[in-house]
């Protein structure tokens, strides 16, 4: 009899476990293919409130010199798009003098092909007329190749640059009304979390000012080494083609690629010597690795913090959920979620997943983490509770609880 009454009860707890795990993936799916479908009306919210987070020290700053939020918001939106204006204003420019010898490049990309393939034609012993041929349809691909890659993104991008303004809207009311928006989050925390929340919500901003301070640091130093080194390789408009790579760069590991194929048959199509084409991929190369093993880690690695692994597989799903601006978004939204599972007890270990210190620390998950309390399965079965844990404090400092009378100081306070 105790057997038969002990079965039931271990029966209930595995149902509640696969009712809870089958209602967390269910609001998943629904949340995930939101997303998707909705995708013309979420990525403009996503930009302008990431846009937000980056601009609130400039807006900050501006703030303290005006004392007038609006005209702060305003002043900080015009700083940005004076600086984003003359960047495309100068690549414009460059662009157009280079698509004015489109058909010189395109003659000697020609021209070059033919040399190159007679030459292994002959060594094969394909006639001259096969040569031909194939140099012609070898030709077209190769010059709407990167062409085609750049329309691909762009037309991928389409649904961001057609709701630029959109995406700017929201940026300012996001920066107008971040206050309210920040006491509204912590509000919907309990009492004994809001201060855990507050830090939360602080580091998330740290990390925001620190993606957008390092990539503009990286990009500075990617387009400086790409252009000197195109410039004493001897390839024309080396500084549209060094910095244009750099701000591809934004895009992981495929704009780095695109960066470097360009001026890659750009020197093809207008340098005499083999060496010069092949010059460019050695540095494009060189300086992907450098920027891979040394820059990116040393610039963005305090405030990201993420693994490659978890970096690729970010990048992947921005992609085939969003495009090209899901690519873009994709790492510094993975490392605002890594934060926020930091303070949830539970949700560490999957944290330390993410992190970039993972292989040094690989021992924590049978060490500091070995414990009931950090096993998923724990939260299916309503052993453990998702709500923010608060960190250790000495008892002779108490835990201070964000009242009302200083809730929106604290909120608005610029953060160290």
């Amino acid at each position: 009899m105790p057997r038969a009454s002990a079965n039931p009860g271990r029966s209930s707890t595995t149902t509640m476990r696969f009712d809870r795990l089958a209602y967390v993936l269910i609001c998943l799916c629904i949340v995930l293919y939101t997303l998707y479908a909705g995708s013309s009306f979420f990525i403009p919210i996503a930009f302008g409130l990431f846009f937000s987070l980056m601009l609130k020290p400039i807006c900050y700053r501006f703030e303290v010199l005006i004392n007038s939020r609006i005209f702060s918001v305003v002043l900080t939106l015009f700083t940005a798009g004076v600086v984003v204006l003359g960047v495309l204003l100068f690549f414009f420019n460059q662009i157009q003098a280079i698509l004015t010898e489109a058909d010189d490049i395109y003659s000697g990309l020609q021209e070059t092909f033919y040399e190159w393939a007679e030459y292994g034609g002959g060594r094969f012993g394909i006639s001259g007329e096969e040569v031909e041929a194939y140099i012609d349809e070898a030709i077209t691909s190769v010059s709407d190749q990167p062409l085609g890659i750049l329309s691909t993104g762009l037309s991928t991008s389409g649904v961001l640059l057609a709701n630029f303004s959109l995406v700017m809207i929201y940026t300012f009311f996001f920066l107008l009304y971040r206050g309210a928006m920040k006491n509204f989050v912590l509000g919907q925390l309990r009492n004994s979390d809001q201060t855990e929340g507050l830090e939360t919500l602080n580091e998330i901003q740290q990390v925001a000012k620190s993606y957008l301070g390092g990539m503009g640091l990286v990009m500075l130093i990617l387009g400086v080494l790409n252009s000197l080194g195109l410039f004493f390789i001897g390839i024309d408009y080396y500084l549209v083609w060094g910095f244009l790579a750099a701000i591809l760069a934004v895009v992981p590991y495929i704009g780095t690629v695109i960066g470097g194929l360009l001026p890659f048959v750009f020197a093809i199509a207008t340098t005499e010597s083999i060496w010069q084409p092949l010059a460019v991929v050695l540095l494009y190369a060189t300086v992907q690795f450098v920027e891979g093993n040394f820059i990116t880690p040393k610039v963005l690695g305090s405030s990201v913090k993420l693994n490659a692994l978890a970096a690729i597989m970010s990048v992947i799903l921005g992609s085939i959920f969003w495009g090209l601006p899901g690519v873009i978004i994709a790492i510094p939204f993975l490392a605002i979620v890594r934060i926020i599972l930091t303070h949830i007890e539970p949700l560490r270990p999957v944290a330390l997943l993410l992190s970039d210190d993972l292989y040094e620390q690989s021992d924590r998950f049978l060490d500091e983490y070995n414990e009931p309390k950090y096993r998923l399965s724990n939260i299916f079965s309503g052993k453990s509770s998702l709500s923010l844990f608060r960190k250790r404090r000495s008892p002779h400092h108490p835990t201070k609880r964000v009242s009302k009378s200083n809730s929106q100081v604290v909120s608005d306070s610029e953060p160290d």
